[in-house]
C-alpha cells in the first residue's frame, strides 16, 4: 500500500522530545555561533560537495530510476518541497548519509541497496530526508568537522582557539545522537509500516542475511525496551551519556 501524503507535516509534529532539549542546550553553548561563521566563510559546505560529487555516482530518473522513484516518494510523502541529490556510494555495509544546507544532497552505501527492500530503503531516505526538513545538517556537519578543526588549529588560530572546548564537542555529540530518534521518525513516516521500521533498524544493528527469514522482532522490540529502562539507574544513564 502507498503510504499517504503527509501534507503540511511540520517537523514539530514528529520530533523528539530529547532532541529539541539536546539542541536547546548545544545553541546556549558559547562560541558556537563563531564556529558556524568561521566553517562558513572557510566554505565547508562547498568543500563537502565537491568531494561527494566528484566521488560517487548520481542516481537520476534514467540511471538506478527505481532509487529515484523512492527518494520522489518519500519527499512527497514528508512533505518536503526541495528534492536533494542522491549519490551512490562504494561500501558493503548499511549506512547513509546527508550532507549541504543550501544545496543539500544524500548518499547510500551499496550495501544499503544490496541488503534492504525497496520499502526499507524508503525508511532509510526518509530517515535523511528527516534530518533535511528539521533543519539538523548544519550542526551535523559542524560535529564531523570539530575534531579536525582543533587538530588543525590546536590552541588558538583565526579566532578559534577558544571556543573550541570540551563542552562544546559533548554538546554537539549528545545532540547528534538525540537528533538520530527524530530522524528515525521521519523514516516511520515515510514507509508508514512499524515492522518495516524495526526490520530496517535490526539489519543497522548487524541482523546477517542469512537469518533474515527467521529473525523474531518481538526479541529486538524487548531488547530495545530493556535499553530504555536502563535510565532508572543513575550508572547506566550516565554510561549512556559518555557513550
Amino acid at each position: 500500500m502507498e503510504p499517504r501524503r503527509l501534507t503540511g507535516l511540520r517537523p514539530q509534529v514528529y520530533e523528539h522530545p530529547s532532541d529539541g532539549a539536546a539542541l536547546d542546550a548545544l545553541q546556549n553553548t558559547a562560541g558556537l555561533e563563531t564556529v558556524v561563521r568561521k566553517l562558513n566563510e572557510w566554505g565547508f559546505e562547498r568543500l563537502i560537495r565537491v568531494q561527494l560529487t566528484g566521488s560517487y555516482l548520481r542516481v537520476t530518473p534514467d540511471n538506478f530510476p527505481d532509487l529515484h522513484t523512492l527518494l520522489v516518494r518519500s519527499a512527497e510523502v514528508l512533505d518536503l518541497p526541495k528534492i536533494p541529490d542522491l549519490y551512490l556510494a562504494p561500501g558493503g555495509e548499511i549506512n547513509a548519509l546527508t550532507a549541504g544546507v543550501e544545496h543539500p544532497l544524500i548518499v547510500l552505501n551499496s550495501g544499503a541497496v544490496e541488503l534492504l527492500s525497496s520499502e526499507e530503503l524508503a525508511f532509510v531516505l526518509g530517515h535523511e530526508l528527516g534530518h533535511l526538513k528539521s533543519g539538523h545538517v548544519l550542526y551535523y556537519q559542524i560535529a564531523e568537522f570539530l575534531p579536525v578543526v582543533v587538530g588543525i588549529l590546536g590552541a588558538a588560530t583565526f579566532g578559534l582557539g577558544e571556543v573550541l572546548s570540551v563542552g562544546m564537542q559533548a554538546a554537539l555529540l549528545r545532540w547528534r545522537r538525540m537528533a538520530e530518534l527524530t530522524a528515525d521518525r521521519a523514516g516511520l513516516l515515510a514507509v508508514q509500516d512499524a515492522s518495516v521500521a524495526i526490520t530496517t533498524l535490526a539489519k543497522l544493528a548487524g541482523l546477517p542475511p542469512k537469518h533474515y527469514a527467521s529473525f523474531n522482532t518481538e526479541d529486538f522490540i524487548a531488547q530495545a525496551r530493556e535499553f530504555e529502562a536502563m535510565d532508572a539507574d543513575k550508572l547506566n544513564l550516565v554510561a549512556k551519556w559518555l557513550s
